[in-house]
């Protein structure tokens, strides 16, 4: 079914949001001969709530596509056959027989007892096998593919619609007469159609914030009551969850000075980010340009398109293995040390190295390296050595030092090139820029940090990694260092430890 959108609003700075009332189309059963002592069959109608996206955008224009849209209904009064027998209405699959605003539906149910209540539920796309109402499979892919610039084929295979329960008293007699029920669908999602002007290709368009803007498995139960306009539905078990959504052209698409002539579109989750979103544009998926939007007021809402002014030559450039924070930062994609950008929270070959504050890349940072119980009296203990501090102030290095790992030129800055440790308070913004405070907002952040654990300076061990990652940062409090602390429950960016431990190190770019 084809619904579109017709949103005037231009987002130059902001993100704005554009309402637009949502039409659609009928649905009925096909009508099969019946002995006069069967039950009518049920025909259903349907009409949408607004005027919005379906399956593809054409002007303001909703439509079903014959063949192609099918539904699922449900009705525990409605039955599967004739009065002789037959078992209640479960995911029943209709198909639309027409292409247009308007359209019968091939499928087949009964009317149960007669002068009763029968209520209705219903959803688009068609789910093969025999979930319960409240339990209707649900996804939205975060990696979305779009054939070329402007093409919108691809909305498709990505909406989902959910019709507002309704309830129809069934016919007093057993006439195969015609018995309609009218049933209004409703979106579950957003769309957003980015607007680009600039000069050279552009291969894929990605939108990162502090929501969930897409996930792999979820249920819904379409016997909930239909929310308010804008308003999300009540999704369960999600699984597979994302804070980016990234869509790639088959084609890549050459810009131009007018932001209209290219046009890409993407289906996120509707949800309340805070702060900004980071738009990132690549000319080969691969490489990756930024900039920064502001969320828009409320969020974004629930069967809405958002029209997003891009202009790609005010994009700032990211380098091999960088990415860009909400907070508009860029930092390394890894912990130093670590083989890849983490894939969960617990990814070992994410982990990376355990550092012992102040002390540059010489070999003692490699969890499995050797141990001396001898305190270094310089800033370079000329050995590869994890050195155990056993007693206050657990620091490595007797006397201490304090300006180790001051800023991009800091004596043993261990970062690459153009990079440093960072300090307490951007810690603390990074911190605060995430959905949730704890370990699992810090994964589902643009740096994914995941838990590596911690080394012990009295022992070497290596402690709570999976359940626990300690991030240092630059900022010195007496005999103590600030870092992040993560945990499931929480997260703390003024936390403290010995400079004797080995934490983790994530780098910022100066």
């Amino acid at each position: 079914m084809k619904k579109t959108i017709n949103y005037s609003l231009i987002l130059s700075l902001l993100f704005v949001l554009v309402v637009i009332p949502v039409s659609c189309s009928k649905e009925s059963a096909t009508e099969n001969p019946q002995r006069e002592t069967d039950l009518p069959l049920v025909k259903i109608s349907g009409e949408h709530a607004n005027i919005d996206t379906k399956t593809t955008l054409n002007g303001v224009v909703t439509s079903w596509i014959a063949a192609t849209d099918k539904v699922g209904i449900y009705s525990s009064q409605a039955r599967t056959a004739t009065a002789e027998g037959g078992s209640e209405v479960v995911n029943a699959e209709f198909t639309a027989a027409s292409s247009g605003v308007n359209s019968s539906f091939n499928g087949t149910m009964y009317w149960g007892a007669a002068n009763t209540s029968h209520t209705f539920y219903a959803y688009y796309p068609y789910a093969a096998g025999s979930p319960a109402s409240t339990v209707v499979p649900v996804s939205l892919a975060a990696a979305q593919t779009q054939a070329s610039a402007n093409s919108n084929a691809h909305l498709d295979a990505l909406d989902f619609l959910v019709a507002t329960p309704v309830t129809v008293t069934s016919p007093n007699n057993t006439n195969p007469v015609a018995n309609d029920v009218n049933l209004s669908y409703n979106h579950l999602f957003t769309v957003l159609e980015f607007q680009i002007k600039g000069t050279g290709q552009l291969k894929a368009v990605k939108l990162s914030s502090n929501s969930t803007l897409a996930f792999s498995g979820g249920t819904i139960n379409i016997t909930q009551a239909t929310p308010g306009s804008g308003i999300a539905y009540t999704l369960a078990g999600l699984t597979g969850t994302s804070s980016e959504a990234v869509v790639t052209l088959t084609t890549p698409a050459t810009l131009t000075a007018t932001n209209t002539d290219t046009k890409v579109y993407m289906v996120i989750n509707p949800g309340t980010p805070t702060g900004n979103c980071t738009i990132e544009l690549s000319v080969d998926g691969t490489t990756w340009s930024y900039l920064l939007k502001a969320v828009p007021v409320g969020g974004f809402k629930r069967g809405i398109k958002y029209v997003v002014s891009v202009d790609a030559s005010s994009a700032s450039a990211l380098g091999t293995g960088e990415v860009v924070s909400l907070t508009g930062k860029v930092w390394m994609d890894r912990n130093l040390g670590a083989t890849r950008v983490a894939q969960s929270s617990t990814d070992a070959d994410a982990y990376g190295d355990l550092y012992q504050w102040g002390r540059a890349a010489d070999g003692h940072q490699i969890r499995t390296s050797g141990t001396t119980p001898t305190l270094a009296d310089s800033d370079t203990p000329g050995h590869a050595n994890f050195i155990l501090a056993t007693s206050l102030p657990y620091d490595w290095r007797s006397p201490k030092n304090d300006n180790l790992w001051q800023g991009v030129s800091g004596t043993n800055n261990p970062c690459p090139s153009g990079f440093r440790i960072p300090t307490s308070s951007e810690l603390t913004n990074e911190r605060l820029s995430w959905g949730s405070n704890n370990s699992a907002g810090a994964f589902a952040s643009p740096l994914k940090l995941p838990l590596p654990g911690n080394r012990s300076s009295s022992n070497s061990s290596i402690n709570y990694f999976g359940t626990q990652g300690r991030y240092w940062s630059s900022t010195v409090t007496g005999n103590y260092m600030y870092c992040l602390s993560l945990i499931s429950s929480a997260a703390n960016s003024t936390s403290t430890d010995y400079r004797g431990y080995g934490l983790s190190v994530r780098c910022i770019k100066d």
